[in-house]
């Protein structure tokens, strides 16, 4: 319900459908976080047992990664996406970008941008109210190695998505010892949410300005769960 094209959900119906019939066939269905709502969606053909939760570990590339200790004059906040148009609002681009424009010393990096569409991405986040000389607009990470560079530049990692069926990208970025605020409402939420102190990386809210709250609090090094 939240892509930007037309009649998105009688199309997400039809992918529905779909999906359901591949599990139908299949012995097996392994889910990567939120696996629960395909147990019930099974229950009729009867192999609600037959699917198997699969939650990923920490990354160990990453967990070599020195993030600086030194407090830095302007924060950057990372987004990841493609800056589809269609998945602008459903990876909750805006809520960040409205969250970041509330903080003047907070500047916003999205990383993720197809070729050519740099202009059109950076558009989309100073509607949202990002001044331009805050914001950052890059292409795909191409490998690891660049990954690694870009996790030692940033201060903060963001996945506010009305969605997500995991989030492997905050998962990275917390193995690099980066911290994150990820929505609850995605399987990398729901899995933090069963680990000590988990919670804390957790947002539920689509409220640009609790996000605001949040990442205020990250750089004031206070306890999200207050």
């Amino acid at each position: 319900m939240f892509k930007n094209y037309s009649d998105p959900m009688s199309k997400g119906e039809e992918k529905h459908k779909t999906e359901i019939e591949l599990c139908e066939m299949a012995d097996h269905v392994v889910g990567v976080g939120r696996s629960e709502a395909f147990r019930s969606y099974l229950r009729s053909c009867r192999k609600d047992d037959n699917v198997l939760d699969l939650t990923p570990g920490l990354f160990v590339e990453f967990a070599a990664v020195k993030q600086a200790l030194s407090e830095r004059q302007q924060h950057s906040v990372l987004v990841f996406g493609r800056g589809d148009v269609e998945d602008f609002e459903l990876k909750g681009f805006d809520i960040a970008g409205k969250a970041v424009a509330e903080l003047e010393d907070t500047r916003l990096v999205f990383v993720g941008a197809p070729d050519g569409k740099h202009e059109e991405i950076s558009k989309r986040f100073t509607e949202c109210g990002v001044p331009p000389s805050r914001l950052r607009v890059r292409g795909f990470v191409q490998d690891r190695e660049s990954l690694r560079r870009l996790f030692q530049e940033v201060d903060l990692v963001v996945m506010p998505s009305r969605t997500e069926g995991f989030g492997l990208t905050g998962l990275e970025a917390l193995s690099a010892g980066l911290p994150v605020l990820v929505s609850g409402n995605s399987g990398f939420g729901e899995a933090l949410q069963c680990v000590p102190h988990g919670s804390s990386f957790v947002v539920e809210s689509e409220d640009p300005i609790v996000w605001t709250a949040c990442i205020e609090k990250v750089w004031a090094k206070e306890d999200l769960r207050t």
